[in-house]
């Protein structure tokens, strides 16, 4: 029994792990997105400045949000 239920739950995971890697490649192809090794120096140094600036404003959101519940909690 032990078995059949490792079995199943190894099967689940890989076909969700399939799934969304599945998905990733055709949103990827939808949008004409570039793979890494294609992308310029340039490129990439612009996504990474993004990703920064979206970490920023996400920190600070998160800050915002901890401020409205100290004071709806007070």
């Amino acid at each position: 029994m032990s078995t059949l239920l490792s079995i199943a739950v190894l099967l689940l995971t890989g076909l969700f792990v399939s799934f969304f890697i599945g998905d990733r490649i055709i949103l990827s192809g939808l949008m004409h997105e570039k793979k890494i090794e294609e992308k310029t120096e340039k490129e990439v140094r612009q996504e990474g400045a993004i990703l920064v600036e979206m970490y920023t404003k996400v920190e600070h959101m998160e800050k915002e949000i901890g401020e409205i519940k100290r004071k709806i909690n007070a």
